[in-house]
């Protein structure tokens, strides 16, 4: 297939959201006075905030809510005392200066750009995306970030991916595809839009959809033998 448009998930896929949480959860702690904490305290807040984003998945709650709920669940847990707005507000900006990537994640994307356009399509929150991929060496590559807390679309939905094609004018969905790390959003929301999909799944996961991808891949560099 000669793809000419190639969408990028952010987190998980093309940067490091998790050691760029175990940051940015240390520098709140510090702010907080809790810094000693880091082992007994970010267990509760990873639970609690996977909790809600599972809730948001399945259509509980809203984004905007889960911005705060995540850490009156979090603060009740842990029996900590504070203001839950002021809690996000803190770890919202730590997180948002967090811009690493994974290994081979530039130069893919730096080869990649030279062939193909290339857009980025995320469920994460806007006050963290915006300013992470804004400062990314990856933005100069990078011809559109679509925010699902900005357009209040998440994947799995197809018209996240409807309105992306609008955005940049692009009408051919069989020179489309989509690469992921989630099954649930990224992958599926290819099935759903109709287009080719690329599973990003480095732990060797199963796949537990009805459908299988069009390509599963366990290293970013296997792009290389796809695109």
């Amino acid at each position: 297939m000669a793809y000419k448009l190639l969408i990028f998930d952010a987190d998980r896929t093309l940067f490091d959201f998790d050691q760029s949480e175990r940051i940015a959860f240390k520098n709140f702690l510090n702010d907080i006075g809790k810094e000693n904490d880091f082992s007994s305290l970010f267990p509760i807040y990873i639970e609690k905030n996977e909790e809600t984003w599972r809730e948001l998945e399945q259509g509980l709650i809203s984004q905007d809510k889960l911005k705060i709920e995540r850490f009156k669940r979090f603060m009740k847990a842990s029996n900590i005392q504070g203001d839950p707005q002021n809690f996000t507000n803190i770890y919202t900006q730590y997180l948002a200066n967090a811009s690493i990537l994974y290994e081979d994640a530039y130069e893919i994307i730096e080869y990649l750009s030279k062939k193909y356009k290339i857009v980025i399509v995320t469920n994460g929150l806007k006050e963290v995306q915006n300013k992470r991929i804004r400062n990314s060496v990856l933005k100069p590559f990078i011809e559109l970030t679509v925010i699902s807390d900005e357009i209040k679309i998440m994947k799995p939905d197809p018209k996240i991916i409807d309105h992306t094609l609008k955005l940049i004018n692009h009408h051919n969905k069989d020179d489309i595809i989509i690469i992921g790390d989630s099954l649930s959003s990224d992958i599926q929301c290819g099935f759903n839009a109709g287009i080719d999909t690329i599973w990003f799944n480095p732990n060797k996961n199963e796949n537990t959809l009805d459908n299988s991808p069009t390509y599963t891949i366990t290293k970013l560099k296997d792009l290389f033998n796809i695109l």
